[in-house]
Order: structure tokens, then C-alpha cells, then sequence
């Protein structure tokens, strides 16, 4: 299923449940933002997203703390802050997030192409790590699938 068709089908259940999402976005640019406002009737339920690319709008912009940007932004514990901070933001139900080396890695201890997406609500904080081996816009499109896959596959619960 293309990302367009999986946007869809996740709006229609949005409806349905009567949910609102949001989403804080590093590595994919704004691509969840797009994926989602491609979508007729999106406006009733995606609230927006935050793209915060640079660590000190993580930080100063979304509310993570400093203490968990210091251990790493391309890590578990910054995607499911980051998805938490977003669902706050916008006082949304659900929220998605996505941090990560669409490319080059800047730590040698993290393989290039290692991106997190992180899903909150208030059930549940999850988060799935991808490494991916393509382009940085195929990386970037990659994350930008498991993120939404993350989020068909919580709706189906």
C-alpha cells in the first residue's frame, strides 16, 4: 500500500474514533505533515506538525530537556519525548514523531540510515528503530512509511 493510500485509510479511522494527531518531525522534513494534508478532510482531524530539525527547537520550541538532548538526539529516548511534547503541544490524542541520520551518521556508535518514529498517546509511548540503506530521500520517505505504518497498525488494536 502506497503512503498516500495508508494516510487515507488512517484519516477515515481518525474520523470514525473521533482522534486528532499531531506530529513533531526531524529527519522526514515535514513529510508526515504531507502525507496527511494530502488527504481530503484531513483538517479534521491532523492538527499539525512541528518540523524542529535543529536539537534547540527539540528543545526550546517542543519542551524536550536539554539532559535528554545531550545523550543524543537520534535515539529512542528523544523520538518517544518528542512524540509525547508534540501530543501536549497540540493538544492532540495521538502523536507521531521521527528522529535520525536520514544519510551520514555524526556518531560511530549510530550506523547512517538509523532513524527512531515514536507514536504517543495516552495509552500507550512506543517506538520502532529503522536502519535504512538508500538515498536520503528514499531514507527520508522510509521513515516517513514506518511512521504511519506504526500508527495503522496502533489503530488496529
Amino acid at each position: 500500500m502506497t503512503a498516500a493510500a495508508t494516510a487515507k485509510k488512517i484519516i477515515l479511522t481518525l474520523k470514525k474514533r473521533k482522534l486528532k494527531i499531531s506530529c513533531a518531525e526531524s529527519c522526514t522534513g515535514g513529510l508526515l505533515a504531507d502525507a496527511f494534508v494530502g488527504v481530503s478532510g484531513a483538517s479534521e482531524v491532523f492538527l499539525g506538525s512541528l518540523v524542529c530539525y535543529d536539537p534547540k527547537i527539540k528543545r526550546d520550541v517542543l519542551g524536550v530537556k536539554n539532559s535528554t538532548i545531550k545523550r543524543g538526539v537520534v535515539s529512542e529516548e528523544c523520538a518517544k519525548k518528542m512524540a509525547k511534547k508534540a501530543r501536549g503541544l497540540f493538544k492532540s490524542d495521538i502523536a507521531l514523531s521521527s528522529t535520525g541520520y536520514a544519510e551520514k551518521s555524526d556518531d560511530p556508535n549510530i550506523p547512517d540510515g538509523t532513524i527512531f518514529i515514536a507514536l504517543s498517546s495516552a495509552e500507550k509511548n512506543i517506538c520502532e528503530k529503522i536502519v535504512t540503506k538508500s538515498s536520503r530521500n528514499a531514507n527520508r520517505k522510509a521513515a516517513a512509511n514506518a511512521a504511519l505504518k506504526l500508527l495503522e497498525k496502533f489503530l488496529k488494536q
